[in-house]
C-alpha cells in the first residue's frame, strides 16, 4: 500500500511502514528523509531555485569522502519520467557491510532536488524500484496530481 506525502510543496508517494523525518522544512534546502523498515534511506534536499546539479552532487560526494574511506564511485545518469538526472553511484564497506549509495541531482519546474538513496547492497537492489517510484512522483507532479480530499 502507498501513502501520499504532501506538505509545503513537496508531494510524493511512498510505501506504508516507512518512517519520515522532517529535518529542515523552513530553511534552504528543505530536508526530508524516509527510512524503510529494512533500514534503507531515501533523502531529499530541496532547493527552491535552479542550481547546478553536477556541483551539488559533487559536493555531497566530497562530504561522504571525508566521512568514509575507500569509496568506489562511478558517474550515474538516469531519467525520472520527463526529468533528466545525474550524480554518483557509490560503494564502500562499513562494519563489514557493503553500503550502496546513489546521489542524484535533478531540476524540475523552478526547483532543484538532491536525492540520496542508501542501503546495504543487497537491500538496495530490493529497494531501488521503491526509491525510483518515490523520485518519479516527486519530480513529475503534473503526472501525479494531489489526491482528492473528502470535503
Amino acid at each position: 500500500m502507498t501513502i501520499t506525502y504532501d506538505k509545503l510543496g513537496v508531494r510524493l508517494i511512498y510505501a506504508e511502514g516507512w518512517k519520515i523525518t522532517e529535518d529542515e522544512l523552513d530553511t534552504e534546502p528543505r530536508t526530508l528523509s524516509f527510512e524503510s523498515p529494512q533500514g534503507g534511506i531515501w533523502e531529499l534536499m530541496l532547493y527552491r531555485d535552479l542550481r547546478d546539479i553536477d556541483e551539488l552532487a559533487s559536493e555531497a560526494l566530497a562530504i561522504l569522502g571525508e566521512e568514509y574511506e575507500n569509496l568506489e564511485t562511478a558517474p550515474y545518469t538516469t531519467a525520472f519520467g520527463d526529468v533528466q538526472a545525474t550524480g554518483h553511484e557509490i560503494y564502500f564497506y562499513h562494519l563489514d557491510l557493503l553500503v550502496h549509495i546513489r546521489i542524484i541531482g535533478a531540476r524540475f519546474g523552478e526547483q532543484t532536488a538532491l536525492l540520496l538513496w542508501q542501503a546495504e547492497d543487497r537491500e538496495f537492489d530490493e529497494l531501488e524500484p521503491v526509491f525510483r517510484a518515490m523520485a518519479t512522483t516527486l519530480l513529475n507532479p503534473h503526472k501525479f496530481p494531489a489526491p482528492a480530499t473528502d470535503d
